[in-house]
């Protein structure tokens, strides 16, 4: 896949994270986007033997703009095989996504979500389980998720 291909499948996603988004949460979604990698092998990623994501594990929880992910993400034609993305949380003035990505970069025939236009990229809206569920009618808060992680501590740096 060449560079600009991925920048439009990626600017695609937003278009359909947006759309799925607002179809099933309340909140006003900004189109001021800031990103912030996920990962469930930051120790594996720290000590990656993969050049594409050897030091990674220091943008942990870290907002990064679209720019930034572009960077990280397009590598000599080849990107991570599988990026799920949903809403972390949103104001009026920011939105900002949580990529869940695969550490594996592949070229353009092992990337999932390509049928899509969207490849490697997936919206996904978070679902909360029913005892966090803030509801406005059949909609929910897409801030759940952060307000859970504050609760614990966890914060994601803004």
């Amino acid at each position: 896949m060449d560079k600009q291909t991925f920048i439009e499948h990626f600017k695609l996603l937003l278009t359909h994270l947006k759309d799925w988004t607002s179809q099933n949460c309340f909140n006003e979604l900004s189109d001021n986007y800031a990103f912030i990698l996920d990962s469930n092998e930051w120790d594996i990623i720290t000590n990656a033997e993969n050049e594409h994501v050897k030091g990674w594990s220091e943008l942990q929880n870290k907002q990064l703009s679209f720019e930034q992910i572009i960077d990280l993400f397009y590598q000599d034609g080849k990107t991570p095989k599988w990026v799920d993305c949903n809403v972390y949380y949103s104001t009026p003035d920011i939105t900002v996504v949580d990529l869940f990505f695969s550490d594996e970069f592949k070229d353009e025939s092992e990337i999932y979500y390509m049928e899509r236009g969207t490849g490697p990229f997936k919206a996904v809206v978070a679902i909360p389980p029913d005892h966090l569920k803030v509801m406005k009618g059949d909609k929910f808060d897409v801030n759940w998720k952060k307000h859970l992680d504050d609760s614990k501590g966890n914060h994601k740096q803004n």
